[in-house]
């Protein structure tokens, strides 16, 4: 079954500690305690449990952070009171999926051991340690996706709950990945640390949140062992499930849109063929937030470099904000792109997400 009680704690973050390899060389976490105005068990305030390393046979977690995060998410987030609110595991609201949200580039991740010697930053705690710590002196305010405690005292699962095997397994679903979320409120700026267990696939059913029959781990994609976190990640090959991107579109056209009166450009999505053969689209499938789907013919072709613009007949583009995914005929996703509210407000642009 997935996890329960999935949702959102928004809270001010207070305090900030790491277990090293000598307090905990099993299942280590960072524990930041945080305050929500309701008082708790931890000197008045509740605490969050992230994980830094995985009880599976591959150690490593991988981590992205997005120091400026835009996305739908973050409309959904500002508007929630203190305290933590559930979340229904489905899109179009404040649930995360690493997946289906089109939140992360997975080729950006780094693969990164718990807790090593040496000068830093070399590891886990390296990383997302200075990103908390900031936050707690300049005061943001911290959105933490995952699951409660039984005591309400907290939360953990603060990482991807899909895409795992054997007895993890149990805990697979979409749509209720955790993450830590911080807001600048003087500047307006969100910033998003996200982690998951290199063990985990990249490709998961909809419905359970498995691994898809052939699916690659991350520690597959990126290799499990990284050259030293701290030089730039090495170029990631052109895999075939990269070949065609979403490069660009026009989510908000001119006028009244979908309807049988409407006049103009339709709403539209580029596809761009970035590899070095022609392709067929035969198949595949657009997917707006919502996960409406818009199939391609089977007579859709791409030449080398090309870009194929596909009018959204039937499948709307929010306006408010949302995503695109590009699925290949088997269902796995090639390319996913996100854009906000306020990117989608002036009519008549095409938003480029590829070039």
């Amino acid at each position: 079954m997935p996890i329960i009680n999935y949702g959102v704690w928004k809270a001010t973050p207070v305090r900030v500690s790491a277990e090293r390899q000598e307090q905990d060389a099993t299942s280590p976490h960072i524990h930041l305690y945080f305050d929500d105005g309701a008082g708790g068990s931890f000197a008045g305030s509740k605490r969050a449990s992230i994980n830094v390393k995985s009880l599976s046979e591959v150690s490593e977690l991988v981590y992205w952070h997005i120091p400026d995060l835009r996305h739908p998410i973050t409309d959904a987030l500002r508007r929630l009171p203190p305290g933590f609110t559930p979340l229904e595991s489905r899109p179009g609201g404040a649930a995360l999926d690493y997946i289906r949200s089109n939140i992360l580039d997975f080729d950006a991740g780094r693969i990164l051991p718990h807790d090593l010697p040496g000068r830093a930053p070399n590891d886990i705690i390296d990383f997302v340690l200075p990103e908390l710590q900031a936050a707690i002196a300049r005061r943001a305010t911290v959105y933490l996706l995952g699951e409660p405690f039984a005591d309400r005292q907290g939360l953990h699962d603060i990482h991807m709950n899909q895409g795992s095997t054997a007895r993890f397994a149990q805990f697979n679903g979409p749509w209720q990945d955790g993450a830590v979320i911080l807001h600048y409120e003087a500047d307006d700026r969100f910033e998003g640390l996200f982690t998951a267990f290199a063990s985990q696939a990249m490709h998961t059913d909809g419905l359970q949140g498995h691994p898809l029959p052939g699916a690659a781990t991350f520690a597959r994609h990126l290799g499990h062992r990284a050259p030293s976190p701290r030089a730039a990640p090495p170029p990631v090959l052109l895999d075939p499930d990269r070949r065609v991107v979403i490069s660009g579109a026009l989510v908000n056209p001119v006028g009244v849109e979908n309807r049988p009166t409407s006049r103009g450009q339709p709403e539209t999505v580029y596809l761009m063929n970035r590899s070095g053969e022609g392709l067929s689209l035969a198949g595949w499938q657009i997917v707006n937030t919502l996960g409406e789907a818009r199939g391609l013919a089977g007579d859709a072709w791409l030449t080398p470099g090309a870009v194929l613009a596909v009018p959204m007949t039937g499948v709307a583009l929010s306006n408010r904000g949302g995503t695109i995914t590009l699925l290949d005929p088997q269902g796995l996703k090639v390319d996913g792109v996100s854009y906000t509210a306020a990117e989608a407000r002036p009519e008549g642009k095409v938003l480029t997400f590829r070039r």
